[in-house]
């Protein structure tokens, strides 16, 4: 139940994140500044993101077995792998202006570093 947590925390964190950052550039006049029926569009682009990133997650789930929780590159790989992939595919799916994609990106993977640090702790015992 505990890595089932993370998942949900980083979709949840990450999502939050990624609407306040959305939020804050068209509060700024940097994206969506025309009156169309398209101005909402990047909030459902960062929802979509980050659902996809928590799809992709799931492989966490990996770490219940105990020969990937005691393996580091194993326990690595679980973690941030298809995330990864997933990234490559949106840049290259988003050649000609990659760093909007890339934004939606950064607030997951920080979320997730932080909870995969804090499992990797706490199964040594330092927390």
């Amino acid at each position: 139940m505990k890595y089932f947590k993370i998942i949900v925390f980083c979709f949840l964190i990450a999502s939050v994140l990624s609407l306040l950052g959305v939020f804050v550039l068209q509060s700024t006049g940097l994206i969506g500044k025309a009156d169309s029926d398209f101005r909402n569009l990047p909030y459902g682009i960062a929802i979509g993101i980050n659902f996809f990133f928590f799809l992709s997650s799931f492989t966490i789930l990996l770490n219940l077995k105990e020969k990937v929780r005691d393996n580091n590159t194993y326990k690595a790989m679980s973690f941030f792998l298809l995330p990864a992939i997933f990234v490559v595919f949106l840049l290259l799916g988003s050649w000609n202006q990659p760093w909007p994609g890339i934004l939606f990106c950064v607030p997951y993977f920080i979320v997730l570093f932080i909870f995969f640090l804090r499992s990797k702790n706490t199964t040594q015992g330092l927390l």
